[in-house]
């Protein structure tokens, strides 16, 4: 089952998980079409069929909306990710975000990101709730390595859970490096996997 509903509700109020998809489907549509700046409330509504007040139920604004929106589209995207050991669950599960990033969920993420600085709302949020898709991810492949006895107690999960995403965002986005197959073994045999398990 795709976890955007459960996605939705921590960044809204849906009770209705068609509207949920039909006003995140606007949004997004809207935003790629006319830019953030120009994306309304009124116009998400309208392309939604829904009445403005349904949308106020649910979220406080566009920032609101439009992260909803990435969050669930970004989490339908992520496949459950159980290899049996830890090293391939890494490497399956970064492939997956790579695919993402160079993607258009990617490419939103990033034009969102270069107007959070005049959107103390957006920025906000992102900074908030841009990790959830990933997080519940990656939280799945590192518990039930804990429970196969893979990793340390003394790993620090957290921090490796923010530096690798934003080795891999820098590769893509700013130095327009490879993130290839070669490249993500290197960052899982001698980064990953000595910090997690020794």
């Amino acid at each position: 089952m795709c976890p955007a509903a459960k996605v939705a509700t921590l960044l809204g109020r849906p009770r209705d998980h068609g509207r949920d998809e039909a006003i995140h489907d606007a949004a997004l549509s809207i935003l790629s079409e006319v830019g953030y700046d120009r994306t309304t409330v009124e116009a998400i509504a309208q392309r939604a069929q829904v009445g403005k007040a349904t949308i106020y139920r649910r979220f406080k604004n566009k920032a609101e909306i439009l992260m909803s929106a990435m969050s669930a589209h970004t989490a339908c995207a992520l496949p459950q990710i159980n290899t049996g050991n830890l090293r391939d669950d890494l490497i399956k599960m970064i492939h997956e975000h790579v695919k993402i990033l160079k993607g258009p969920d990617g490419e939103l993420k990033m034009s969102l990101l270069s107007i959070a600085h005049r959107d103390p709302e957006l920025g906000k949020l992102l900074a908030e709730h841009n990790p959830i898709e990933a997080e519940r991810q990656s939280a799945e492949v590192f518990e039930r390595a804990i429970a196969r006895g893979e990793i340390s107690k003394n790993a620090d999960i957290a921090f490796l859970s923010e530096v690798v995403p934003s080795i891999i965002t820098n590769r893509i986005f700013i130095t327009h490096q490879p993130v290839n197959q070669k490249f993500i073994e290197q960052l899982v045999d001698h980064l990953l996997m000595p910090s997690l398990t020794r």
